[in-house]
């Protein structure tokens, strides 16, 4: 195990709850090994959730997907983040490379492409991907909150269904 790897552990473990200790394990990571996949993925996710600043959040997933193509945790964290800023060009180029990853979580990816249908309104599309990462979870949670979103998806696109039938009915 490596000083940045160490460093990693120790941010990972700290982050958001004690972000001071995070924020200086982190540092001291870098500066041991600026191309570790793991410290640059928490940077960017520091970026991306506590700071807001996207386009700084972008550059270090990439550079973590640079540095290491195979690093899990970055495709989850830069899929959400493409999805938040309505980047669905590059949210299915993410999700098409990392569903070929060895050890990617196939569950999470097929949920985070059914967010991304969901979001331009494609519930359809949502809930099948949604079936996909039912079809391929392997804990009973991960189940459980899947089928719970499976309704609330159907739900959506069934009063989306009713609102634009009265519409219709109204202007006809």
């Amino acid at each position: 195990m490596t000083a940045a790897d160490k460093y990693y552990l120790k941010a990972k473990d700290n982050y958001p709850y004690d972000l001071d200790t995070a924020l200086e394990a982190l540092e001291y990571g870098l500066s041991c090994d600026d191309t570790h996949p793991g410290l640059l993925t928490l940077q960017g996710n520091i970026y991306y959730r506590d700071l807001r600043d996207f386009d700084l959040a972008m550059e270090y997933f990439e550079l973590a997907l640079f540095y290491d193509n195979r690093y899990t945790d970055t495709y989850y964290a830069y899929i959400q983040l493409c999805i938040d800023i309505c980047n669905y060009t590059k949210a299915m180029q993410l999700i098409e490379r990392a569903s070929v990853v060895p050890g990617i979580d196939k569950a999470q990816i097929a949920y985070r492409t059914a967010k991304m249908y969901e979001k331009q309104e494609l519930y359809k599309d949502a809930l099948s991907h949604i079936q996909t990462a039912i079809a391929t979870c392997t804990e009973k949670e991960c189940n459980t909150f899947l089928n719970d979103e499976l309704e609330r998806v159907q739900l959506k696109m069934k009063n989306k269904f009713a609102s634009e039938k009265r519409i219709n009915i109204i202007l006809t």
